[in-house]
């Protein structure tokens, strides 16, 4: 249901781009709009850019760079932060801002929204040393109030600083016909840890997660053949692929 509605949007709002405003009036009610606009006006007073990105959709960003995503769905508004679990500086700073429990609240889990099940029952991920089951988007604050919109701010004012220090990773984009194909063909926790071992290799750190088992190579180097073509500007598919075997010689 939710995947019809997107789609039958998309078209419209593709043409459109709808001001962020002019939607948050539609869809919210009082007090989730009053509190959704303040937070707007929180991101321009602190020169963050707000760009259509797709259905209900709002892209953050700052210099150029992704902060985080506004979403609105029925009477609701959601914030999306970009969070790299494994960046030390960025743990480190959640404990002396002590943000941990309110991060941890606000995991995001699979309601199974796709036909067919494709992504569900969602992924087993750690977030900030507890493991979690059956996760959807990590973080997701819905209805932000009171210690939740403290925390985002706090997150923002850590994504700014990363930025201007000119520190922040880079990410890549997999099309949703690739993701789709890649997910059916060998499974959802295949395609994730693939796709997070080649964000670390783009960042030059030539570690690979544990849970890769040697046996199984051959069919993340299949994935990242195909999320490569995806994406020729990070065609490091030989140094994946030498990296890889290294760490599988490794293994007991």
């Amino acid at each position: 249901m939710v995947l019809q509605y997107i789609n039958s949007k998309y078209k419209d709002q593709k043409n459109t781009r709808p001001k962020i405003e002019d939607m948050v009036f539609e869809f919210l009610g009082k007090e989730n709009c009053e509190n959704a606009m303040a937070f707007i006006s929180y991101l321009r007073e602190n020169k963050m850019s707000i760009q259509w990105a797709s259905t209900n959709s709002w892209k953050i960003t700052n210099k150029g760079k992704n902060v985080a995503y506004f979403k609105l769905y029925n009477d609701s508004w959601f914030i999306d932060p970009e969070i790299n679990y494994e960046d030390t500086i960025f743990l480190n700073y959640v404990k002396n801002e002590k943000l941990g429990k309110i991060l941890q609240k606000n995991v995001e889990h699979c309601v199974n929204c796709l036909p067919n099940g494709q992504c569900s029952p969602g992924r087993t991920i750690e977030i900030l040393g507890k493991q979690f089951i059956n996760v959807c988007h990590s973080i997701r604050f819905i209805n932000p109030q009171g210690a939740d919109i403290h925390c985002i701010k706090k997150l923002f004012e850590y994504r700014k600083n990363m930025i201007a220090g000119n520190k922040v990773q880079k990410t890549f984009y997999v099309g949703k016909m690739v993701k789709n194909k890649l997910i059916n063909q060998f499974g959802l926790s295949n395609f994730n840890l693939a796709y997070d071992s080649i964000t670390v290799f783009i960042n030059r750190d030539i570690n690979t997660p544990k849970s890769i088992k040697p046996e199984n190579y051959d069919i993340f180097l299949r994935i990242y053949s195909e999320i490569m073509n995806n994406n020729p500007e990070y065609n490091f598919l030989n140094m994946l692929e030498a990296g890889l075997k290294e760490y599988c010689k490794k293994m007991p």
